[in-house]
């Protein structure tokens, strides 16, 4: 599993910070995709259908190296040669749980990209990765909505003990013109350490992360260019249809 189930129900689903939402259950990312099939005979990943992706039904897509996303409206360069890893969307807590009524607060959770070096003999704590993850929020936006995420994020981590230190605390970072909230943490998954860059900004309703995860603290250097090509996009909605009942006939 690429996002950990088990971090998201640990989490809340949403969390309401200086009057507004931040959504919280995709604070503390688990960047480890499941290792991928070494090539058989034909170049087919093993002898199993290829899993869907989910990449266009999120609204995305990948030509010439750059991955673009017009529902919520960005842009960003990506490694050559790396691959889409299958994603699954996380689910809602259960109606009885703590967490349900705090799900009224959000309307979705999307993970829109995650994509990972093409190296099947490597495990999978041993591979960069870049993740995107999309929320939409019901509420106005703060303008430092970002950094509410962020220390939302660190101190929930430390209050429950989780398997990961945040090395600083959020800082503001300006990339082509728009305002991010940067943090770094260190995570441990199978007895590694994994270094992450997480990154946050809004896009109107849209809380979207953006995860740098690297064995070493080399390769987070190396996928910087990645996050510096980051271009915002305003999102056009197409107007909605008149029906046949509501049109006007000419006098």
């Amino acid at each position: 599993m690429t996002l950990s189930c088990k971090w998201f129900a640990g989490l809340a689903a949403v969390s309401v910070l200086a009057s507004t939402i931040a959504a919280s259950r995709q604070a503390l990312p688990n960047p480890t995709p499941p290792p991928q099939q070494p090539a058989g005979p034909g170049g087919a990943a093993g002898a199993s259908k290829l899993a869907p992706t989910g990449l266009a039904e999120n609204g995305g897509s990948i030509a010439n190296d750059v991955y673009t996303n017009s529902t919520y409206g960005f842009s960003m360069k990506v490694p050559p040669g790396w691959v889409v890893v299958p994603s699954k969307n996380p689910t809602a807590p259960a109606a009885n749980s703590k967490e349900a009524a705090l799900m009224q607060a959000a309307q979705s959770n999307r993970v829109l990209l995650v994509m990972t070096e093409n190296a099947p003999f490597k495990k999978s704590v041993q591979r960069k990765s870049v993740q995107i993850v999309a929320t939409r929020l019901l509420k106005k936006t703060a303008p430092n909505e970002g950094e509410l995420y962020l220390k939302y994020s660190k101190r929930t981590a430390a209050e429950r003990k989780m398997a990961v230190e945040y090395t600083g605390d959020p800082t503001e970072v300006t990339i082509r013109g728009n305002k991010f909230w940067t943090i770094g943490l260190n995570q441990t998954t199978e007895g590694a350490v994994q270094h992450i860059e997480q990154y946050v900004t809004t896009q109107g309703a849209v809380l979207l992360q953006f995860m740098l995860v690297s064995p070493d603290e080399k390769g987070l250097k190396d996928l910087e260019p990645s996050i510096q090509s980051i271009q915002m996009k305003p999102v056009t909605t197409k107007p909605p249809r008149r029906s046949q009942a509501t049109k006007k006939k000419p006098q």
